[in-house]
């Protein structure tokens, strides 16, 4: 055999052997998901039996947090490991900036064919601009509100229906899917077939003041939309994709019931609605059954997915593996925004760029700045009532300065990006009418 003959068997071999075999990737979102509702994140009612099952063929991470309380600004963190003051996203309605690669893009290098079902208005592309470095990116709005008149959200079952028919076509190609379900976001509907004995109360699982009837309606959607991801498991395995997939299921933010007299999502950053579920399934199902305590954030997700694969991770990118502990104390930093977008009278509705309130996170220490500084311990004070600022030591002092730091960063940069990269949002009147139908937009006072 000659030399030649020799050297192109060898790379159709390699090449063969390159694509034939292949990580798919899937993360499986869920909106408004708080971890602490999941029976496998010790939660005594039967909300989630196929979210739990799935759980146990993975690792757990018990303590992961969003880096906002909102979709589309959580959501664009999760695909470009950055903050939303970085990605540009950082209320409802506005677009990723035009420079702001997301994890598809960085996977097509690979071969990677990407797809996303997103189930609510937020997610719209040409809203958040999330669509970008996606193959297919299909909008799922089916679910009518106000009397009938919109769909500004995708029920769980349609949802499947989209992400069936994708995973069936594309089943041989090496592919990333996410998949994103809107239940159990407000408003929460009743589904009597998952009301699994929820007028027994657990008192101890929030202070006083929360709503149990809210609650009673929530932990069903949870049951409702656990059902469908179990149907879409079943898919996967139908498919024979499951045992090789690299699977990821976790939420974008959680939910106040009544904490701190909220109710709701996006205006404070206490843990009802920063505290997310994280649950990753390796391929060959290296992981069952383990549980990692460490904090974490939905900025990792991107990082851990690329060197999973052996893939370089992108300078821009500021998660990190969740594999790969690093010795150094991690700080965790929030941001969140008023609203989504203001309404001023026979003009645009614009969006206020600049932070409502700013949060740090180390070790338990939880540090709130809105005016003046809020401290609690997450240990000692799992609800977040005592406020042990008051009288802050040197340690205090230091952890107050290193958000003051990250607050100053934050200002600098949005004077930067209003000058340099500012994109307005191309929002029509029909996605401003869908958007204050979610409750996302506010009429300026």
């Amino acid at each position: 055999m000659s030399s030649k003959r020799f050297l192109i068997i060898a790379f159709s071999i390699l090449v063969f052997c390159t694509f034939s075999y292949s990580t798919n990737i899937i993360i499986i979102a869920v909106d408004t998901l708080r971890a602490d509702h999941l029976g496998c994140y010790g939660y005594p009612r039967n909300t989630s039996p196929n979210i739990d099952e799935f759980a146990r063929n993975a690792t757990q991470f018990n303590n992961c947090y969003t880096p906002v309380p909102r979709t589309g600004p959580a959501f664009a963190s999760m695909l470009s490991s950055l903050p939303p003051y970085k990605h540009g996203a950082k209320s409802n309605g506005l677009p990723i900036f035009d420079n702001i690669q997301l994890l598809p893009h960085f996977l097509k290098k690979y071969g990677y064919y990407s797809g996303a079902f997103v189930a609510i208005w937020t997610l719209k592309k040409k809203i958040c601009g999330l669509d970008k470095g996606f193959d297919d990116y299909t909008e799922v709005f089916n679910r009518k509100m106000w009397f009938g008149v919109m769909s500004p959200e995708g029920k769980a079952p349609k949802v499947n229906e989209a992400a069936f028919e994708w995973l069936e076509q594309n089943s041989r190609k090496r592919f990333f899917l996410w998949v994103h379900y809107n239940e159990p976001h407000k408003p929460y509907n009743y589904h009597k077939k998952f009301d699994r004995g929820y007028n027994v109360v657990f008192p101890s699982f929030y202070p006083k003041g929360c709503s149990f009837r809210k609650i009673k309606k929530y932990d069903t959607e949870v049951g409702y939309v656990d059902f469908y991801i179990g149907e879409l498991i079943k898919k996967i395995k139908h498919l024979n994709l499951y045992e090789d997939s690299l699977i990821i299921f976790l939420a974008d933010h959680g939910e106040g019931f009544g904490e701190h007299n909220y109710y709701g999502h996006g205006q404070l950053l206490y843990n009802s609605t920063l505290h997310i579920p994280l649950i990753v399934k390796l391929p060959g199902n290296k992981n069952l059954h383990s549980v990692i305590e460490r904090k974490v954030s939905l900025m990792d997700v991107a990082p851990t997915i690329l060197s999973q694969l052996d893939y370089p991770v992108p300078e821009q990118m500021e998660g990190e593996n969740l594999f790969e502990s690093s010795n150094k104390e991690r700080v965790f930093y929030f941001e969140t925004y008023k609203g989504s977008a203001q309404q001023e009278k026979n003009k645009m509705f614009q969006i206020k760029e600049t932070p409502l309130k700013y949060g740090l996170l180390k070790n338990n220490i939880k540090l709130i700045f809105k005016n003046k500084y809020k401290a609690y311990d997450l240990a000692e004070d799992k609800f977040e009532l005592n406020n042990i600022y008051e009288n802050p030591d040197e340690e205090m002092k230091a952890l107050s300065g290193l958000l003051e730091d990250y607050i100053k960063k934050i200002q600098e940069y949005i004077e930067f990006t209003e000058k340099y990269l500012k994109k307005k949002s191309q929002l029509s009147k029909e996605d401003l009418e869908k958007l204050r139908s979610l409750g996302y937009i506010k009429k300026r006072e």
